[in-house]
């Protein structure tokens, strides 16, 4: 199976998209229109060699962060719900973050150096281990957080980003982890807000 070059699974009425078609890195071709998708997994970097990527007649709002990074020939996208273009001003206040944050904020920092007593004690907790395998990390400090805060997207142009010969603009999707983050100037991030 590592070895497939196309999948076609248009008009199936899928609802996601396996984690594992992630691992198909020798995927040339991938036709997942007219489905019922409601996102793209992160992890789509493994799609290194993805030339076509056809989603368009889906329930798509965003893209995954690492969307930007594939070297696409074609992608077709129309008949989604894609996030539009527009601003608003927003300016947040500070927040007040769980106990259970700042100590999992805390961990994921130290877990990272090999000097620290918390790098050589962890393999002896996979409960905790296994929570905060689900981590992100932030956008624009790099450092990690266990809780989505903020979900943003970020506008890129499909020629500019990712050597695409069309240009188009699309929404692809972004964490931060503070409204500090959020509020700094040195960004082109927007912030997502669900109305009902």
């Amino acid at each position: 199976m590592k070895s497939l070059t196309e999948i076609n699974f248009t008009n199936n009425k899928l609802t996601q998209i396996p984690q594992q078609l992630c691992d198909l890195s020798q995927l040339r071709r991938l036709y997942l229109a007219r489905n019922k998708l409601t996102e793209i997994p992160e992890g789509v970097l493994g799609w290194k060699n993805l030339k076509i990527l056809d989603v368009a007649g889906n329930r798509l709002s965003v893209f995954p962060f690492d969307f930007q990074f594939l070297t696409l020939d074609e992608l077709f996208f129309e008949g989604n719900s894609l996030v539009p273009f527009s601003l608003m001003e927003s300016i947040q206040e500070k927040e007040i973050l769980t106990l259970k944050e700042l100590s999992a904020r805390l961990i994921l920092q130290e877990s990272t150096n090999i000097l620290s007593a918390v790098y050589r004690s962890l393999p002896m907790y996979p409960e905790l281990q296994d929570m905060l395998s689900h981590w992100s990390q932030c956008a624009l400090c790099s450092q990690p957080f266990l809780t989505t805060w903020l979900e943003c997207v970020q506008f890129i142009n499909t020629r500019k980003h990712m050597g695409m010969k069309s240009s188009q603009s699309v929404p692809v999707r972004v964490v931060l982890c503070s409204y500090d983050c959020f509020n700094r100037d040195d960004h082109q991030y927007y912030g997502l807000v669900r109305l009902n």
